[in-house]
C-alpha cells in the first residue's frame, strides 16, 4: 500500500500535531530507580510484555508512557524522544510517516524467534516494509465496534442506531479520527473505501459526524480509557465508536459492557511494534518485542484485552469468545465485513484527500 516514495517532511508532522492538539496530553508514569525501558502505547497494551520479564538481566525497569492518540508517538519523537524511548506500539498506518521522517529503526528479523509465526495476512502487508526494509512487526489487530450498555440497550443491529431518539444525550464519541472516518465515511456516502475519499466525501462524513455530536452525543471522550470510564458511570449506553478493550477497562470499575459488529460492517485496525530511532536499549527492545510476540504474550493480548492475536500457535488457545470474533481459520471471511482499508495517502493526486486534508477537516468537528 505504501512505499518508499511516500516522503514526509517536518511540516506535515507539525501539522498532524497541531490539527489534533496534543503534544501535553501524554500520560506517564514516575520515574523508577532502575535505568528506565521507555515504551509508548495504548494503556492496556503493556501486558504483552509480561510485566518486563524480558528485561531481567538488562538492569532496567519497565516504565511505560501511555497515548491518548497514535499521533502523541510522533509528537514525542519528533520533540526530542529520539534516543529516549525504546520501543513503540502504533497503528500500522503512520508507519509511513514515522519512516519517512527518519524517525524509526529498520527491525532485524532474525532477532525476533517469534516471527515466524505470525499470519502471513498481516506480516506481508506492503506498507510495513520501505526499500525492502520491515520497520513495523504486527503484534495485534482488532475492530472498531460499537459498544453498548446491555442493561439499558438491546444489542444493536446497525451503526445507524445511534440516531434514535431514545439515546439522544446518551451517545458516545471517541477522539479518533481515523476510526470515526472510516467507520462513518462508508455509511453516510457511496464510497466504501475511505481511504480513497474525496473532498466531498470527507465533507459530507464530518457534516454528519458534526450533527452526530450536537444532536445525538453526551459528550467527545479524549481516549478509550475515558470512553469505558464514561459508560461505567452511567453516562453514556451506546457508541458511535469502540474498542473491544473497553469491555475490560469498565469491567475494572464493575461495569458489564458489550460489543457488537453492526450489519454495515467496521474498520480492522492493525497495531505494529517499531524500533524508535537511536533506541538507547536495543538489545533490550528486541528482547520484548519477542515476548510480546510469544505465544504467552500474544495469549495476554486475547485474554486481558479481548483483542485479536497474531501468532499463529497462540491463535490455537485463545478463548471461544475470541476465536469466534475474530475467525482465524477463515481471516477470508472476517475481512468481508471488519476491513482493513488502505491508510489516507501523504501525497495528494488531486483526486482524493490526503491525511493532512483530512486532519485539517477533522478540526472542524472538533470545534463544532
Amino acid at each position: 500500500m505504501f512505499g518508499s516514495k511516500y516522503e514526509i517532511d517536518r511540516r506535515h508532522f507539525l501539522l498532524a500535531a497541531s490539527a489534533l492538539g496534543i503534544g501535553g496530553s501524554i500520560v506517564s508514569r514516575a520515574a523508577f530507580a532502575a535505568d528506565p525501558f521507555v515504551w509508548m502505547g495504548w494503556q492496556g497494551y503493556d501486558g504483552c510484555f509480561q510485566g518486563g520479564k524480558a528485561l531481567e538481566g538488562h538492569g532496567l525497569s519497565m516504565s511505560p508512557t501511555y497515548i491518548n492518540a497514535n499521533e502523541d508517538i510522533i509528537t514525542k519523537l519528533q520533540a526530542g524522544g529520539v534516543g529516549q524511548v525504546d520501543l513503540a506500539t502504533i497503528y500500522f498506518g503512520y508507519l509511513p510517516i514515522l519512516v519517512g521522517a527518519g524517525l524509526v529503526e529498520p527491525i532485524d528479523e532474525s532477532r525476533l524467534a517469534a516471527i515466524g509465526a505470525i499470519f502471513p495476512e498481516f506480516l506481508n502487508n506492503d506498507a510495513l516494509r520501505f526499500d525492502g526494509r520491515l520497520y513495523g512487526v504486527p503484534f495485534t489487530w482488532g475492530s472498531f465496534p460499537m459498544v453498548y450498555d446491555p442493561a439499558a440497550v438491546a444489542a444493536p443491529t446497525s451503526w445507524r442506531d445511534v440516531l434514535k431518539d431514545e439515546y439522544k444525550g446518551k451517545v458516545l464519541l471517541v477522539d479518533d479520527p481515523v476510526a470515526l472516518v472510516q467507520i462513518w465515511a462508508p455509511i453516510v456516502t457511496e464510497n466504501k473505501d475511505p481511504g480513497a475519499l474525496s473532498p466531498e466525501d470527507l465533507s459530507k462524513t464530518i457534516d454528519f459526524l458534526i450533527d452526530l455530536k450536537k444532536n445525538h452525543a453526551r459528550a467527545l471522550a479524549p481516549g478509550y480509557g475515558e470512553a469505558a470510564d464514561m459508560f461505567a458511570r452511567n453516562e453514556v449506553v451506546i457508541s458511535a465508536v469502540g474498542w473491544e478493550a473497553m469491555v475490560g477497562f469498565a469491567a475494572a470499575k464493575g461495569k458489564e459492557i458489550k460489543y457488537v459488529v453492526p450489519q454495515e460492517g467496521t474498520a480492522i485496525f492493525m497495531d505494529c511494534l517499531c524500533i524508535p530511532k537511536s533506541s538507547p536499549h536495543l538489545d533490550a527492545a528486541y528482547a520484548m518485542a519477542d515476548a510480546c510476540l510469544s505465544v504467552d504474550g500474544q495469549m495476554t493480548v486475547a485474554n486481558e484485552l479481548s483483542q485479536a492475536v497474531v501468532n499463529q500457535e497462540a491463535a490455537k488457545g485463545v478463548p471461544a469468545e475470541n476465536m469466534t470474533m475474530y475467525q482465524y481459520e477463515n481471516l477470508a471471511k472476517l475481512f468481508e465485513t471488519a476491513r482493513l482499508y488502505n491508510f489516507f495517502p501523504l501525497e495528494s493526486d488531486g483526486s482524493v484527500v490526503t491525511y493532512d486534508q483530512m486532519l485539517e477537516e477533522y478540526q472542524r468537528f472538533q470545534k463544532a
